[in-house]
């Protein structure tokens, strides 16, 4: 019989067979292993890999830690001499946890293309070699996200504890963390405006404050501090925008408004005093060169995907906002207190735990937090939080009857919404966004996988090349 344009046959076990024509040869496909007729049928006839009967062996000697890497295929595709730069890229990337956009393969003196493929690069055909194999050179670019985190400046929020509407702070808000509101009227008395009337932020579960006290100052915690939390991004956060030219003066800005923007966009530190009131409030922002201060963050470790499921189960896991991030795949973010303990359903402890003393942040590349194929979670990492560099004399600012130099605020571009918030120089509007907040970027897809659509890191298929994107900010009058 005759459906959908394809002949179904009978192979002698009593299987069911479909017969096509791929690339001007008949083949028999085994229905009951490829699926539905409207799955085989969806399936675009490039995304077939380019057939080898012999794999051959791709070496990697990865120059940030030393060691090799080999494989000879790529979920499910034998390595192949047509396998183009982008399809090892994708490889490489699962087998060594490096960003494609961070890698360059070399070979032969010169940097593996993205559309050359593996016979064009040796100049022969690798089958033919005694070894069938190809030895790379992988240099890794260390000072690009996600090879590297921040370092963050810390700016402080001018919010006050009554701006707050705070639940009781019962042991189970300690454990877990909690929700706070708040109304549209206090947002105006800073500058901003909201579509709503109230918005609603969740903080990660308190921790005592482990920032040594000598970096206080820099840091922005407040000296009555004992507690502190993560607080993410609000629930309606596109929907406050920033109207300075709504206030009768523009001390507000000088106050922190763009901070407090910031806050409710990206997030941000609050302190509790020994009465679980708010003692002070603090954003973070893109680092400024030569500054001392802020967070500072260790190399990347590998986030291990058992440790994702307590943590959904409290709802901390969070989408990531900040353009830059998401641009290079990351989907999903979440902050760790100290020293945290991940349970298991039983209640008790995993047998691995991350290392994060004074805590750190968690990026997921996939949309299903509870994916656990190795291609899919392999770029999935945590940042540890450094104890930070030695505090700053200030009593060196100021010399030569010199004012103390201001202090720049630069916010982090946004996925959605209000891309600039507003940013401020020494209490004046300015320019809100560095140009290297998002890196220019290149690459292919890998014709192997799935058919393609928009969402990076989606489990069971291919995360497309990033595109090239840059924003240029307008200055604010």
């Amino acid at each position: 019989k005759k459906l959908a344009g394809l002949e179904l046959h009978s192979s002698l076990c009593g299987r069911p067979l479909i017969r096509r024509t791929i690339r001007g040869r008949d083949c028999f496909v085994d229905l009951g292993a490829m699926g539905s007729l409207t799955s085989i049928e969806e399936e675009p006839t490039d995304a077939i890999p380019p057939e080898s009967r012999d794999a051959i062996t791709v070496e990697v000697h990865c120059s940030h830690n030393g060691q090799c890497v080999s494989f000879t295929e790529h979920r499910g595709h034998p390595v192949s001499a047509e396998w183009t730069g982008s399809q090892l890229h994708e490889a490489v990337e699962a087998q060594t946890r490096v960003h494609r956009e961070c890698q360059r393969l070399m070979f032969r003196g010169r940097e593996i293309e993205s559309s050359c493929t593996v016979r064009s690069v040796m100049g022969c055909d690798p089958k033919a070699l005694p070894g069938r194999r190809i030895k790379l050179y992988l240099k890794v670019d260390r000072e690009r996200f996600p090879q590297k985190l921040g370092p963050f400046s810390i700016h402080d929020v001018p919010l006050k504890a009554r701006d707050f509407d705070l639940p009781q702070v019962a042991e189970e808000c300690r454990r877990c963390g909690f929700y706070w509101d708040m109304s549209r009227k206090v947002l105006d008395g800073y500058g901003l405006q909201s579509r709503t009337t109230n918005i609603t932020g969740q903080v990660s579960p308190l921790h005592p404050v482990t920032c040594d006290p000598a970096r206080w100052g820099q840091c922005g915690i407040p000296a009555n501090a004992r507690d502190f939390v993560w607080s993410y991004p609000v629930e309606h956060w596109q929907s406050v925008e920033s109207d300075a030219y709504s206030l009768d003066t523009w001390a507000c800005i000088e106050d922190g408004a763009a901070a407090t923007k910031s806050f409710l966009s990206v997030g941000g530190f609050v302190y509790f005093d020994s009465k679980s009131e708010v003692a002070g409030v603090t954003t973070i922002g893109q680092a400024i060169e030569g500054d001392a201060g802020g967070l500072h963050f260790a190399e990347p470790r590998t986030w291990l995907p058992e440790w994702t499921a307590s943590l959904a189960e409290q709802g901390r896991i969070q989408t990531c906002n900040i353009k830059a991030f998401r641009d290079m795949g990351a989907e999903l973010c979440l902050w760790l207190r100290p020293n945290e303990v991940i349970e298991a359903a039983d209640g008790n402890p995993l047998s691995q735990q991350p290392e994060v003393p004074h805590g750190g942040f968690v990026y997921l590349f996939h949309n299903d937090m509870l994916c656990t194929e190795k291609a899919v979670v392999a770029l999935d990492r945590y940042f540890a939080v450094l104890p930070g560099p030695t505090a700053v004399d200030d009593s060196k600012e100021g010399q030569r009857g010199s004012a103390p130099t201001p202090k720049l605020f630069r916010p982090f571009a946004l996925t959605d919404g209000d891309l600039f918030p507003l940013a401020s120089y020494s209490g004046m509007p300015g320019s809100s966004f560095m140009m290297t907040d998002c890196p220019e970027s290149t690459g292919g897809s890998f014709a192997m996988s799935t058919p393609t659509y928009s969402t990076p890191g989606s489990a069971g298929s291919s995360r497309w090349a990033t595109p090239n994107s840059h924003f240029f900010p307008l200055n604010s009058p």
